[in-house]
């Protein structure tokens, strides 16, 4: 076997999976904290070299910082006899939290580099798993592609009608309804893409010695 085939994108989700359990069961911030700076700047190195916009993965990762500061805020008091008191543990667990999903995050996109969703979903039926599990994976990936493409074509539409959002009671109406919106659209597309494949034949997960038979 040729060292570059173990780089091979169904190898290298074995690895994010096995590095993911590693990852969860870490519990010293240094080694936490040096494993962050050490996949980020790979990371950082990786999306120089290969030309990619900054902006993309940087507003990505501030999704994740709020995220981690709603964390934050959630697990650093606790209602004690006293009332609202300050709570040492919760702190711990919201370091440690914290560093985990940031280093999961640059970890997906380092050893994800370069698959795309249909790439993906091909190493996904290369996978020893259930059939089922992989068609669940399979309908999944699609139905994020269909909720980032619905929501980037309603939000050009709103914003060429003059919606500006503010922090309002319409802003909440308004955010509210395109959800419920997006949602539906995507759903529907999602059971038709489903159907198609269907009607096609599609049986992901299917080894290829299983279809000759």
């Amino acid at each position: 076997m040729k060292i570059h085939s173990l780089f091979q994108p169904h190898f290298r989700l074995i690895y994010l999976f096995i590095w993911g359990l590693i990852i969860s069961g870490l519990q010293d911030l240094a080694w936490l904290i040096t494993l962050n700076i050490s996949v980020m700047f790979v990371s950082v190195l990786l999306i120089s070299v290969g030309k990619q916009p900054f902006s993309l993965y940087f507003r990505r990762w501030i999704h994740l910082l709020l995220f981690i500061v709603l964390m934050w805020v959630t697990l650093s008091w606790r209602i004690g006899e006293n009332g609202i008191e300050y709570y040492p543990q919760g702190i711990r667990i919201a370091e440690i939290l914290s560093l985990r999903t940031n280093l999961l995050l640059f970890s997906v996109w380092l050893f994800l580099w370069n698959i795309n969703e249909t790439v993906l979903i091909q190493a996904l039926g290369k996978l020893p798993l259930p059939e089922k599990l992989i068609q669940l994976f399979v309908l999944t990936v699609r139905y994020i592609t269909l909720l980032g493409e619905l929501r980037q074509k309603m939000d050009r539409a709103m914003r060429a009608r003059g919606y500006q959002p503010k922090f309002n009671a319409r802003t909440l109406y308004v955010t509210a309804q395109s959800v419920a919106l997006l949602l539906i659209h995507a759903l529907l597309k999602a059971e038709m893409a489903q159907i198609a494949l269907k009607c096609r034949g599609f049986q992901c997960g299917k080894r290829k010695e299983d279809a000759e038979r």
